[in-house]
């Protein structure tokens, strides 16, 4: 075998891994119920829920951080995409965004309802800044940060 079929192997079984992520792991359609769905499938473990935009400039290094809190302490990270996913172009650039930090599972995106009403579903004082992130502790107890994640931002919202 020649090194350009190695190489054309070699592509091909990438491609179908990446493939079977993409089918293994789907956007989910957060409706007006989702929110509260999500906090209940979290009952009693610490968690971060993140909502994002693709067009958003400070989510893919919040991206970065979360994936290192996740890494270290093995916190469960959902995320939230303000774009719908209901075309598969969004979809697949919204899986884009979060391929390089490996945040491939628990995503969503903004469902059939009006955003408007999504994110009062998710916190009525929300404006619909950027990332925006829940900190959720084992009680469930909750803090809202809108900005930047920082890796000494999320250590300052996780439990010690």
């Amino acid at each position: 075998m020649n090194k350009q079929s190695i190489a054309a192997l070699l592509l091909l079984a990438v491609q179908l891994d990446t493939a079977a992520v993409y089918a293994a792991e789907p956007i989910r359609s957060f409706e007006p119920d989702s929110f509260a769905r999500i906090v209940a499938g979290h009952k009693g473990k610490p968690f971060v829920l993140m909502v994002w935009s693709l067009d958003c400039d400070y989510c893919q290094a919040s991206f970065s951080a979360l994936a290192e809190a996740k890494r270290k302490r093995n916190l469960d990270v959902v995320t939230i995409a303000a774009d719908r996913a209901d075309d598969a172009e969004t979809a697949r650039l919204i899986k884009n965004k979060l391929a390089p930090s490996g945040l491939t599972a628990n995503v969503w995106a903004f469902g059939s309802a009006p955003a408007e009403r999504l994110r009062y579903a998710i916190d009525p004082g929300w404006r619909g800044e950027m990332p925006r992130s829940y900190w959720f502790n084992a009680r469930g107890e909750s803090v809202a940060y809108s900005g930047l994640i920082t890796a000494d931002k999320a250590a300052k919202f996780l439990p010690k």
